[in-house]
């Protein structure tokens, strides 16, 4: 497979155009993006936009996830004001991938949700059923990622779905 040229891709499972599961071949077809508005989640849109081009339609699910509020944050705050807060923040996020989707004529809806970053995207993967999640990463070394903490690196040991990394290419 060739790789496009703004970033690369490090595969959890294989390196073909349809991920090798080792019982089968896995199609993508409907793919979760969860997008947070760095290079690297933009970079993982452009390689499914190349993807689609060299392999046909996808179905892409573009999801943003919002920490829950913390109580001292948001004190004196009405709950609608906070939700209208944390939207505005989604909506930054998410328009540019939106609108790069849309101009390469790539079906898309779009989620945002609130909790663990790496736990409700694994689970919004299974909920609508897409056979492989695509997402950026900063591809830290091991041990600033267990220091740190990765969602990548979460959601790689959450999901049983193939996930695909991409690396923004000046990283």
């Amino acid at each position: 497979m060739v790789l496009p040229k703004y970033g690369k891709a490090l595969y959890s499972l294989g390196e073909e155009a349809f991920l090798q599961t080792g019982r089968k071949a896995i199609q993508m077809r409907t793919v979760l993006l969860p997008v947070d508005g760095s290079k690297h989640a933009f970079a993982a849109a452009l390689y499914l936009i190349e993807f689609a081009k060299l392999h046909g339609s996808i179905e892409v699910h573009v999801v943003h996830v919002e920490p829950a509020p913390i109580a001292w944050q948001t004190q004196g705050m009405a709950e609608a004001d906070i939700q209208r807060h944390l939207a505005a923040r989604a909506d930054i996020v998410v328009k540019p991938v939106q609108k790069l989707l849309s101009e390469a004529g790539i079906s898309h809806e779009t989620y945002v949700r609130q909790g663990e970053t790496a736990e409700v995207i694994v689970a919004l993967a299974d909920e609508l059923s897409c056979d492989s999640i695509v997402m950026g990463t900063r591809g830290m070394g091991g041990l600033a990622a267990l220091a740190l903490g990765s969602v990548t690196r979460k959601v790689l040991h959450l999901s049983t779905k193939p996930v695909v990394c991409i690396k923004a290419e000046d990283d």
